[in-house]
């Protein structure tokens, strides 16, 4: 959500109509669902914004002046989740407005009062196939995990359960998702059932016959290979140049996903400049996690010193790169340690979020609690053959990593005595047990 400077000079308002609310049981949660943002709030704001969405169009003046509102009402208008209009007819008053009015749902169990009634996100791989032979893809020998991948019929009942689960966005991968024919018949129908749709891909040409995916789209995150990009950099850069203005044509924002090898970590500045000069505004930097070949993975996996460096890279980018924006994924969370607690909030860092504010869902439907935590032993369910809402309170899988900090192996372990400890935790996938430390952090 962008900031704006703040002059309520109107005295009617209303929820923004890019604006979705859930409730949850620490208040509720507000996605923006033009751009993707998500903010957690408490209690009283959400409930203020459910009045505002119930009344339409709301005389603000009043609730200004009563005290203890005025710093809320403000924070929602610069967020742009409350906007104001022009004065063209009476809105309704909500004052005095209950400011100790708190509605809990008492429907969940002890237990599931500490859930959050959906994850934000699911990464759903439309399929594990891809002719790419990248060195450092982990997806590939997920394959042989799991079932063969179910055809469009199936992928739509999927899609519907996702989407009946309150879900905000789903993330659409693969393998290469565009190996699928029916990609765009997927996007539409994730489309059509409120789902804000998010496609990752390693092609660097789309074909004419796949525009058609990018209608139903919001934004577009294309896997750069570093050490092939920088190889090759003319070549590579004339096609990814071409790719972000097809895609920034369609209205379709386009980011690339960079994993943080040593390689990459070493030529961080050149790559950059590369990706700007493509016309990339948006990087987001992946953890590199454990791939078939492990003594490449041993050999390119950073040192915490070189994780070290990495982050001060990402302290000087702000000046160095005013224009762009760099996020990185939940298993470098300590990257952003210089952050405080509500600006790594805002900014989606909190740690890991498997099983919790995302989970994956693999080609044959079965859900796992993260895209790199796919086996036997990390499955969740079927979404063929049950509910959403019933594997998301019943699964034990899930549950575990969702509370994988209240573990004795993590508490009593040096992250759990870690300041950053709910700023961060660690990545499950490193951790031992996949519940206690993070042996690679930097700290």
């Amino acid at each position: 959500m962008q900031y704006r400077s703040l002059v309520i000079d109107k005295r009617i308002a209303q929820l923004s109509d890019c604006v979705r609310l859930r409730k949850e049981y620490f208040g509720g949660i507000v996605f923006n669902a033009d751009t993707g943002d998500i903010l957690e709030v408490d209690h009283e704001a959400f409930n203020l914004l459910e009045r505002f969405r119930a009344a339409e169009t709301v005389d603000i003046n009043s609730l200004l002046k009563q005290e203890g509102l005025r710093s809320i009402i403000t924070t929602l208008i610069d967020m742009n989740i409350i906007v104001l209009l022009p004065e063209k007819a009476p809105g309704i008053s909500l004052y005095p407005f209950p400011i100790n009015a708190i509605d809990i749902s008492q429907n969940l169990d002890i237990k599931d009062s500490q859930i959050l009634s959906a994850p934000e996100t699911v990464h759903l791989a439309v399929t594990y196939r891809c002719d790419e032979s990248c060195p450092d893809c982990y997806s590939r020998e997920f394959s042989s995990i799991t079932s063969p991948e179910i055809d469009t019929l199936k992928m739509y009942e999927v899609i519907d359960k996702i989407a009946d689960g309150d879900v905000f966005q789903l993330a659409i991968g693969g393998g290469e998702p565009f190996m699928r024919s029916d990609l765009s018949d997927i996007a539409a129908r994730a489309a059509r059932k409120g789902l804000v749709t998010h496609i990752t891909t390693g092609q660097y040409t789309l074909k004419p016959q796949w525009d058609d995916v990018l209608k139903y789209i919001k934004s577009l995150h294309v896997g750069i290979r570093t050490e092939d990009l920088l190889n090759n950099a003319e070549e590579r850069s004339t096609k990814l140049k071409k790719l972000v203005e097809l895609v920034t044509q369609a209205n379709v924002s386009i980011g690339a996903n960079l994993i943080i090898t040593r390689f990459m970590i070493r030529y961080i500045d050149k790559l950059v400049e590369l990706l700007l000069k493509c016309g990339f505004k948006r990087l987001i930097f992946l953890r590199y996690k454990p791939i078939a070949n492990r003594d490449r993975w041993s050999g390119e996996n950073p040192s915490g010193m070189e994780l070290k460096d990495f982050g001060n890279f990402l302290t000087y980018s702000k000046s160095c790169y005013p224009g762009i924006m760099i996020r990185v994924d939940c298993a470098a969370a300590f990257l952003m340690r210089n952050l405080d607690p509500p600006t790594a909030k805002y900014a989606g860092i909190g740690g890991c979020s498997a099983g919790n504010r995302i989970v994956s869902v693999a080609p044959d439907g079965s859900l796992f609690p993260c895209s790199q935590l796919v086996g036997r032993e990390y499955y969740a369910g079927n979404l063929l053959s049950d509910s959403f809402k019933n594997i998301w309170y019943g699964s034990e899988v899930l549950d575990k990593y969702r509370f994988f900090r209240q573990s004795a192996l993590f508490s009593g372990s040096v992250c759990g005595g870690c300041v950053f400890g709910a700023f961060c935790g660690g990545c499950r996938v490193y951790a031992s047990d996949k519940t206690g430390i993070e042996p690679f952090c930097p700290m």
